[in-house]
């Protein structure tokens, strides 16, 4: 078989398009579902292919100790409940045992006269999902961490970081790990106290710009697709094949976290400005079979997320983070005064250090700040998903320009007080990462708990962002018909009993 010129952005694809394959073949009526997975790999293959030539120069060391650091920082995220696992992690244990459990599409009866099924950001589980149902659920947590450290393994590898072994990679991988917005100042200066150790730091105003720890920790489901697709952009940001990548790539992401190609879209646009000559090149680039695979996997996965129930409310955010309305249409010194309190600390600062060196690197800083400025002002979820999703492609990119900064000789930083003074805005920011790796290891551990549906661990409440009725003809012509869930009387015997807990 002929090498494909870049063996680890084809790994990544391949890692970000095994969920809509799984889906396709998995949630499809047969003839649909391979037809559509068929156009899939040819378009996924043919992208492969269309990729420019770039080897990956890691050292063997230098691939093992980020290998090492992935499974090191994925043991502590929950995912294979070695640690305490944070309290997001109760949902999403009954999304991948429902997944594990029934067969797909998962069920949960009727609403309105229509089946109500599984409609939620399911990409991250359903590989997992598929080989503990082929092995058994008790191997569920493991292969989970599994697949979560492969992902993060694979986003570490396609960083511009060191390729070889030494106290660079080290800090700088270090500084991924420990990337984020300076929280703990933020409340001491702001609040006037100390925060209590080791309780979440990021929600010291009503919006939140969280670190990649925090993401990986809380929400790997999203945060996984969010990276993953942020790295393939830049480090393909230049070549011609940009445009076929974004087009390949953004809907694959879809599936993962609709935020996903929210976030990355605007990046895209600007890189293929650039690289792009015309309109007409950006369409010539792509051959047929990528174009149809893209209208297809979006109607379809759109046709499922897009049905009653998924909420729909995006208005500005007020200083309580509810939806403002004309009763405050006058100047609110309040929300102005906390506004740029967050803009300074969780990015501001930082940006404000930075001194790119290149046209290029200047227009990215540029964006990135401009996103995360305008971010605040759009309200979408009852978490605010917009701003927690959207905003992490220009918070990555802030953290690239980060890195790249540091790409000075050694007496470089010890001489300059701009990168002494950034050295210390990024120590700050460390903290926000620290306690999340101190609760994760003071706390007692959190075991799986796979013996209630999500309908039971949301007790009863049909949350909008997680169940969805098929309710279109279309639909569920395409759609192979509902299983029900088990619920819990009859998920007594199907997990062990060290994966089942009473409700809390």
């Amino acid at each position: 078989m002929t090498r494909l010129p870049d063996p680890l952005a084809a790994a990544a694809l391949a890692y970000l398009a095994a969920p809509s394959l799984i889906f396709l073949l998995g949630w499809l009526r047969l003839p649909s579902g391979l037809a559509a997975s068929i156009l899939l790999l040819i378009a996924l293959y043919q992208l492969a292919r269309q990729l420019p030539s770039r080897v990956s120069p890691h050292s063997r060391l230098a691939f093992f100790f980020l290998l090492a650091l992935a499974l090191t920082w994925t043991a502590f995220s929950g995912a294979g409940h070695f640690f305490y696992a944070n309290t997001d992690w109760r949902t999403r244990d009954t999304v991948y045992a429902d997944l594990i459990l029934s067969a797909w599409p998962p069920g949960y009866g009727l609403r309105d006269g229509a089946p109500l099924v599984l409609r939620t950001a399911m990409g991250y589980f359903l590989p997992p999902a598929l080989l503990a149902t082929l092995t058994g659920i008790e191997f569920a947590s493991t292969i989970l961490f599994g697949w979560t450290a492969l992902g993060v393994a694979l986003f570490l590898l396609l960083l511009p970081l060191p390729k070889n072994p030494g106290w660079r990679l080290v800090l700088l991988s270090l500084l991924v790990v420990f990337f984020s917005g300076m929280d703990y100042p933020a409340i001491v200066l702001i609040h006037g106290h100390l925060p209590m150790f080791p309780l979440p730091l990021e929600w010291w105003r009503q919006w939140t710009y969280t670190s990649l720890t925090g993401q990986l920790f809380w929400a790997p489901n999203h945060a996984l697709a969010l990276w993953l697709g942020t790295a393939l952009f830049f480090r393909h940001r230049a070549d011609p094949a940009l445009a076929t990548l974004g087009l390949v790539l953004l809907p694959l992401l879809l599936l993962w976290t609709p935020f996903a190609v929210v976030g990355l879209l605007p990046w895209f646009l600007w890189g293929i400005s650039r690289v792009c000559p015309s309109a007409r090149s950006v369409l010539k680039n792509a051959t047929p079979a990528q174009w149809l695979f893209a209208a297809m996997l979006t109607v379809i996965t759109a046709g499922l997320f897009s049905r009653p129930g998924v909420s729909a409310a995006l208005a500005l955010s007020d200083p309580a983070g509810s939806a403002a309305t004309t009763k405050n249409a006058g100047i609110d010194m309040a929300l102005i005064a906390s506004y740029v309190q967050f803009v300074a600390f969780e990015f501001g600062l930082l940006a404000l250090l930075l001194r790119p060196r290149h046209a290029e690197a200047k227009q990215m800083l540029a964006i990135a700040a401009g996103m995360l400025l305008l971010l605040p002002m759009i309200r979408f979820g009852p978490s605010n998903d917009w701003l927690l999703r959207v905003s992490t492609p220009s918070l990555l990119i802030l953290m690239l320009l980060t890195l790249a900064e540091f790409d000075v000789p050694q007496q470089e930083v010890r001489r300059s007080l701009r990168l002494i003074a950034l050295i210390g805005v990024l120590t700050l920011g460390a903290i926000t990462p620290f306690f999340e790796f101190a609760r994760a290891v003071l706390w007692p551990r959190t075991p799986p708990n796979y013996s209630q549906s999500l309908i039971e661990q949301q007790e009863g409440f049909f949350a909008p962002h997680y169940f969805g009725g098929m309710d279109l003809a279309v639909l569920q012509a395409l759609f192979r018909p509902p299983s029900p869930v088990p619920r819990a009387a009859e998920r007594q015997i199907l997990p062990p009993p060290s994966m089942r807990r009473p409700p809390s």
